[in-house]
């Protein structure tokens, strides 16, 4: 019997130290991903260890992510080589290098060759994946005149295939300053709505993977090697700037013809803006940057950020909204987001939990947009609809 009081004493001091040893190898890291040549910081670059475990740098190309010390954490950034590092090895900067050399085999294959066999991976993905929806996590800060006005945090399920569409909301947070007069809350979830293919020939959306883009776009391609493996760079130039398009860039692996980022700016591009409730048409400057994932083999949204600046009485208007991908992780949304909702009418009928915000940080914030998230909970605004 006494035997037996000692082996469940020492049984149980083990599984403590066990307890212990796995807190202990727990670590939250905190760290700067750069250019290792200019210092140049990389926003939006992946910090991946598994699917529950990952991230992408914020604007300013910092992150936080909790893992584990026995980890190896994988940073990848369109051009750059990818770089694994043990997690107890990450210091306060990473830094990742690019070969920008660029190679000259584009000449034979030609560039309207590579754009169809892109939009052939493409249409394979929607074939197979059109239906897939995951969760996304959105934050949104506007700012007039430099200063913040409105600050949104919330979770969208979402179809994620190429592009994303038919948004539902899970949960959010926000604030709006009464005197911003400007409809910076409600309607600029629906840039995320980032188009890069269409099955259709188009006449007023003239996106830049649509079957007669040759009518609205001139085209150039080259080649270029991040050290790991080449890229197509795809250049979409508009011919007619007096109708709606995007001068932009896509990316696409040179051996699967899979694209890996499309950046832009939208041409002849416009907001409404809300005035003493008059609506003004004006228009804006619209930049904005994807990033896609291959892990599930097909091409999935990770990550989108746009930037929406205009002018109107007055006032400079900036806003700026990034979107991550999150996986099976958080809530999923029910509903359907239409284009002209009130976003923020609808995360006030979800109410509000402050406990579920301050654990779920996600995308490391900038300074700017923690210090609009101090100003607005220094006056209790997220809990006041």
């Amino acid at each position: 019997m006494r035997y037996a009081r000692l082996l469940k004493c020492f049984i149980m001091m083990l599984g403590m130290a066990l307890h212990s040893i796995a807190v202990l190898a727990q670590c939250h890291i905190v760290s700067h991903v750069v250019d290792i040549k200019t210092g140049e910081t990389l926003p939006f670059a992946s910090v991946y260890v598994d699917s529950e475990k990952n991230t992408i740098t914020n604007e300013e190309g910092d992150f936080s992510l909790d893992v584990d010390s026995t980890d190896v954490i994988r940073f990848s950034y369109v051009g750059y080589q990818t770089l694994y590092v043990a997690a107890d090895k990450v210091g306060e900067t990473v830094q990742l290098a690019r070969d920008g050399k660029v190679l000259d085999e584009v000449v034979v294959l030609g560039t309207e060759l590579i754009i169809k066999k892109i939009r052939g991976e493409i249409k394979k993905t929607l074939r197979e994946y059109d239906w897939k929806k995951t969760n996304f996590f959105y934050r949104q800060l506007g700012r007039a005149n430099g200063q913040a006005t409105s600050f949104i945090e919330a979770f969208f399920t979402s179809h994620s295939a190429v592009q994303t569409k038919d948004f539902s909301l899970g949960a959010g947070r926000f604030v709006q300053v009464a005197s911003s007069q400007t409809l910076t809350p409600q309607n600029f979830f629906t840039f995320m709505q980032v188009t890069l293919y269409s099955k259709y020939h188009t006449k007023e959306r003239n996106v830049p993977l649509c079957p007669n883009y040759k009518d609205y776009y001139t085209t150039e391609c080259r080649r270029i090697n991040d050290g790991e493996h080449p890229v197509y760079v795809v250049s979409f130039i508009p011919k007619d700037t007096t109708v709606w398009s995007v001068k932009a860039k896509v990316y696409a692996d040179a051996e699967t013809f899979k694209p890996l980022k499309y950046e832009g700016v939208g041409v002849n591009d416009w907001v409404e803006n809300k005035i003493h409730d008059e609506k003004h048409v004006v228009p804006c400057d619209y930049k904005f940057v994807v990033h896609y994932q291959h892990d599930e083999d097909f091409i999935e949204v990770q990550s989108l950020h746009f930037d929406v600046r205009f002018s109107d009485n007055g006032k400079k208007y900036d806003v700026a909204g990034t979107m991550f991908n999150t996986g099976k992780r958080y809530i999923k949304g029910k509903g359907k987001l239409d284009f002209f909702d009130d976003l923020t009418m609808k995360i006030r009928d979800k109410g509000f939990d402050r406990k579920f915000w301050d654990d779920n940080e996600v995308v490391k914030r900038t300074p700017m947009e923690n210090e609009a998230l101090e100003l607005f909970e220094g006056d209790n605004n997220f809990g006041v609809f």
